[in-house]
């Protein structure tokens, strides 16, 4: 009997059978894609956000110090952290807008109104409040302050509120509605505050900082656009080493480009681009643009004014009497303002000789809601639009822009002053207000000793008034040197830094008169307009008053001088700056006369008083400081156009330069570059090759070339193809001859020059095309080293078969 054996079974399985795994539905495909690439979009609003951040760095000087860094800092990163959440958490797109939004509002009333909150983060109604008086606070220091301003609440929570809300508007831009390019509007909003304020535009860290992130952004932008494409059909990765190459590539040359091509700094971004108009700029403090309008040295925004007064005139837009020791700020007293200017009554009351002058002024194109006059008008007739005048100071203001095509005649009154009226009033000034005579808390030590010092041997107010005019006459006039050493402005410490640096232009002249002059018991206040300007050697009639000789001021007359108050007199104008307005007959301090201060006895005081700086002994002018104070010389003109020339020589031989070291490369690499520069000639000469060119098809194309030279061009260009096929395609190890492919090159290139025209021969040596193409070989380049590689790697399987047998 046969048995058979069972067959074996099959062993028992080791663990559960795993289900298989079910087909991914297309939802859940996608939502895993969405998961995988959530962190592009999030970075990108990162990226902008680090943008803003970078651009807010170039508010140095338009801010004092860097305290208001930090909420800045906060209020942008804080806002742009939450959308980044929401967009990691795959929120819809508006979702993290409004979760920006709300985490905008709560820092802001952590940072600025923290007292008014509830637990320290949540807004109440007296968090509004707050925030209002805060804003309010913010539009003093923009209508009053002159830059660098003071970084109070107010101004701080402005500005960090708005680049906060610029963030998320710049992320929605970018992010929701995939426009990233467009988002750069973001950081360059907030550049164009600093290029609007500044003398020197936002500076290179801003700029740098801002377009180094606004770049990443967008290469992440595109790499998401490649991800997402990628869905559908293969995608190319964004390689970050390029990225960061062309960021750095990009930023790099827009901070060098500017310092080699002269007059670049002028009108270009991001340096020098402040784009404003002649005059004062609407609602700001007159000083803001006063230094600007000096600095740009254009004389731009032309007043025209004909005049029958025998002294220079000084057109005067507006007066400047409170001072909190940080700025100087007019009134606000629009209110009290009048409007009948047929009629302006002076004020105060004269004992001295009235003068009556009559004043024909066009304005042209100056913009600016103060009418400028001169000091004291008493009616003004012609003009358009409703404007009024302050009967505290007289200046007549409208709507902004009121001034722009203005023409009117203005009636003024002067008194005939002398040294000996003003001499004899030495009764104690009154119906003047308490802020022309008020001096704050914070006067810095220097600036008191220096006051008493220069008048401690002058009697009256009049001879105190002359020492401090002939001390600050000593100094240099610059416009450079406060904004280059730090101390442009109007406060206690500019002061301080102005009296021991002794140069700085006509804002700090009077500034520092005025204060002085308070300090030692002479009300003061400062005015602001133009000088005296020149004549145009025209003449305007004027009916009732006959041919009056006309007078032109522009940008470059922009002047600011003080006012002291004589009882009896009004107030009387001064000239502390050097070099510039009109010394009047009365203060004539610059000769010695009875009424001259000594000067080197003051500076020997000066040297011996105690918390005095050794700086202000003497007057000692910085280069830079008398360098600027001097007119433009030829020698820097002449130094930018040869730097002009070079930079253009340079830029038109760069491409005959790149093209020659591309040909001699190309010769040292033997037959393949020979090949090389063989299809470089080509393009030059306007016969590039065709991707369905063969070596041989293309030779027999460039030999149409070929003139009456017994075939020299068809010989080489035939053996140079044949060189190349069988380098290119034949057995590995051919070793072609250099030297003849180099000769047939030289052969080819003389025959395209031979039937070129002069015109096309110079176009090609400054121009040529092939330096800016660029040969997309790359695959043909990997084949052949393959190609070089499979002899070394045939020797090496036959030396280990040879090993095994």
């Amino acid at each position: 009997m046969v048995t058979t054996a069972p067959a074996p079974s099959a062993p028992p399985p080791s663990g559960p059978e795993r289900p298989p795994h079910p087909a991914e539905r297309p939802g859940e495909r996608l939502a895993r894609w969405r998961r995988g690439r959530a962190w592009r979009p999030a970075a990108v609003g990162l990226c902008l956000g680090a943008s803003i951040v970078g651009a807010a760095l170039s508010y140095d000087g338009v801010l004092r110090g860097w305290a208001w860094m930090y909420p800045i800092a906060v209020v942008v990163f804080a806002t742009s952290g939450a959308v980044a959440v929401a967009r990691l958490l795959r929120a819809p797109h508006v979702v993290p807008s409004l979760v920006g939004a709300v985490v905008w509002v709560l820092s802001l009333s952590t940072l600025f109104a923290r007292d008014t909150t509830l637990l320290g983060v949540i807004p109440t109604a007296k968090t509004l409040d707050a925030l209002s008086d805060a804003l309010s606070e913010a539009w003093n220091t923009i209508s009053f302050e002159a830059v660098p301003a003071s970084p109070n609440v107010g101004i701080v929570a402005l500005i960090s509120g708005g680049l906060g809300l610029t963030a998320i508007v710049g992320e929605a831009i970018g992010v929701s509605c995939r426009m990233p390019a467009l988002a750069g509007v973001a950081p360059l909003s907030v550049l164009a505050v600093p290029a609007l304020l500044k003398p020197a535009g936002p500076g290179g860290w801003g700029f740098a900082l801002a377009g180094a992130a606004y770049l990443g952004a967008l290469a992440l932008a595109r790499a998401e656009a490649a991800a997402r494409r990628a869905t559908r059909s293969d995608g190319a990765a964004v390689s970050p080493a390029r990225v960061a190459a062309i960021i750095g590539a990009v930023v790099a040359a827009s901070l060098v480009v500017p310092a080699l091509i002269p007059g670049f700094d002028s009108g270009s971004f991001p340096e020098g681009s402040r784009l404003k108009y002649f005059g004062q700029n609407v609602g700001l403090n007159p000083f803001i643009s006063l230094g600007s309008d000096l600095r740009t040295g254009n004389g731009v925004g032309i007043i025209r004014y004909a005049t029958d007064s025998t002294q220079p005139v000084y057109l005067q837009t507006e007066t400047v009497d409170s001072f909190d020791g940080s700025t100087w700020g007019p009134d606000n007293r629009d209110d009290q303002r009048q409007h009948n200017l047929d009629s302006i009554s002076p004020g105060t009351a004269q004992t001295a000789p009235l003068i009556t002058t009559t004043t024909v002024i066009a304005t042209g194109n100056f913009t600016s809601p103060y009418l400028p006059v001169p000091y004291a008008p008493i009616s003004v007739t012609g003009v358009q639009g409703r404007l009024g005048w302050d009967p505290i100071n007289l200046s007549i203001k409208g709507e902004p822009g009121a001034s722009l095509g203005q023409n009117y005649v203005v009636r003024s009154v002067a008194p005939s002053l002398s040294a000996g009226e003003l001499s004899a009033a030495r009764s104690a000034p009154k119906g003047i207000g308490r802020e022309t005579s008020s001096v704050p808390s914070n006067v810095p030590a220097l600036v008191r000793n220096t006051a008493e010092t220069i008048t401690k041997d002058a009697t009256g107010s009049y001879g105190k008034a002359l020492a401090i005019q002939a001390y600050l006459r000593t100094f240099t006039y610059s416009e450079q040197a406060p904004v280059q050493l730090g101390y442009d402005g109007t406060g206690m410490d500019v002061l301080e830094k102005f009296l021991e640096k002794k140069s700085g232009y006509c804002i700090h002249f009077s500034a520092a008169m005025a204060v002085m002059a308070r300090l030692v018991g002479i009300p003061s206040r400062i005015a602001v307009g133009f000088a005296p300007g020149h004549p145009t050697g025209s003449t305007i009639a004027v009916a009732g008053v006959g041919s009056l000789p006309e007078y032109q001021v522009d940008a470059r007359d922009a002047h600011a001088w003080p006012e002291l108050y004589f009882e009896g007199l009004g107030w009387v104008p001064f000239e502390p700056t050097p070099s510039r307005g009109a010394l009047p007959a009365y203060a004539q301090t610059d000769s010695p006369s009875g009424t001259s201060t000594n000067l080197d006895s003051i500076n020997e005081g000066l040297r011996a008083t105690p918390g005095a700086s050794a700086s202000a002994a003497a007057p000692t002018p910085s280069p830079s400081a008398t360098a600027a104070a001097r007119p433009a010389s030829a020698e820097p003109a002449a130094a930018g156009v040869t730097v002009g020339i070079l930079v253009v020589a340079i830029l038109l031989l760069l491409p005959a330069t790149i093209r020659a070291g591309q040909r001699r490369r190309r010769l040292a690499r033997g037959i393949e570059g020979a090949w090389e520069e063989l299809e470089a000639l080509g393009r030059d000469h306007g016969m590039p090759p065709d991707p369905a060119d063969t070596p041989r098809t293309y030779a027999e194309r460039l030999a149409s070339w070929e003139a009456d030279d017994g075939g020299t061009l068809r010989q080489a260009l035939a053996t140079l193809a044949r060189t190349y096929e069988r380098y290119e395609y034949g057995r590995p190890g051919y070793r072609p001859d250099d030297d003849t492919a180099r000769s047939a090159v030289a052969t080819v290139a003389r025959a395209g020059r031979a039937r070129s025209s002069r015109v096309t021969r110079v176009r090609i040596a400054a121009l040529p095309p092939s330096a800016f193409s660029r040969r997309k070989n790359a695959k043909g380049r990997a084949s052949r080293a393959v190609k070089r590689a499979l002899p070394w790697l045939r020797r090496q399987l036959r030396r280990v078969f040879n090993r095994q047998r």
